[in-house]
């Protein structure tokens, strides 16, 4: 059975997903930028409340995150239950029969199975961030503290495993979006997808692998860019919010 290739429920659904992961960034941004004091030589997880924001900033997208899903899904389940159980296989062969090219891509049973898939990523991956965070913060906090008390640590070595390290903090949630991208490519029988993610996974490695954190000076303000963090947050906002209208532009009832 197919749905009406005007409804757009699954790329609607990553698209509000992007919005909300757009304004969660601008808002830790902005608070990054308030909170943080101008001479301060600490990592900004060590900021405590730089951390509860972040903290609570990812609890809020969590619940947006799954309300969106749900909802989505209840519209989804909508679509189906119009059609008995037992006349979805007839009404699909009626739907191939007459609709021809009008046809929505996938059907609503394919779209469902995407359509889960893509939800426990973006709350799964979500958790996951929380929780790689945490356990994060309490390591470099050991670094500091081996710094402070010049344990054979110096401030290049510091700056060096805290740029390494970061990769290993990112990597399986960036893995997971990506997966999300290549299992819709072989659902679509979609090749840029497919490469598309492979290209992005090969940019992450090769910057955990060989490019150091740059520093910038924005407004009077030192900043530290870990290019592995900023590819993965340009995957799970400009990325994702690119998906979606690429989603609902080239697919119909997608």
């Amino acid at each position: 059975m197919y749905i009406n290739i005007k409804k757009h429920i699954l790329s609607n659904a990553i698209l509000l997903t992007a919005i909300t992961k757009i304004i969660a960034a601008l808002c830790e941004g902005v608070i990054r930028f308030v909170v943080k004091s101008n001479n301060s030589l600490t990592p900004d997880m060590l900021d405590i409340v730089l951390w509860r924001s972040q903290l609570a900033v990812s609890a809020l997208q969590i619940v947006i995150i799954t309300l969106i899903f749900f909802h989505a899904y209840k519209k989804l389940n909508h679509y189906l239950s119009l059609v008995e159980k037992d006349d979805r296989k007839d009404m699909e062969n009626l739907q191939k029969e007459y609709l021809g090219d009008k046809l929505a891509s996938l059907s609503i049973s394919s779209i469902n199975r995407l359509f889960q898939l893509w939800a426990v990523i973006f709350v799964g991956a979500e958790l996951i961030y929380v929780f790689t965070s945490i356990m994060y913060r309490r390591f470099i906090g050991i670094l500091m503290d081996a710094l402070s008390l010049g344990e054979g640590m110096t401030d290049g070595t510091f700056v060096m495993l805290y740029n390494m390290t970061h990769g290993f903090k990112y990597i399986e949630i960036l893995s997971a979006i990506l997966l999300g991208v290549v299992m819709t490519g072989i659902f679509l029988n979609d090749r840029f997808l497919k490469l598309s993610s492979m290209a992005i996974l090969l940019v992450f490695l090769i910057s955990f692998a060989s490019i150091q954190m740059q520093t910038v000076y924005l407004m009077g303000r030192e900043i530290g860019i870990v290019w592995t963090s900023m590819i993965y947050h340009i995957t799970e906002t400009i990325g994702l919010f690119l998906l979606s209208l690429y989603l609902s532009k080239h697919y119909k009832g997608l």
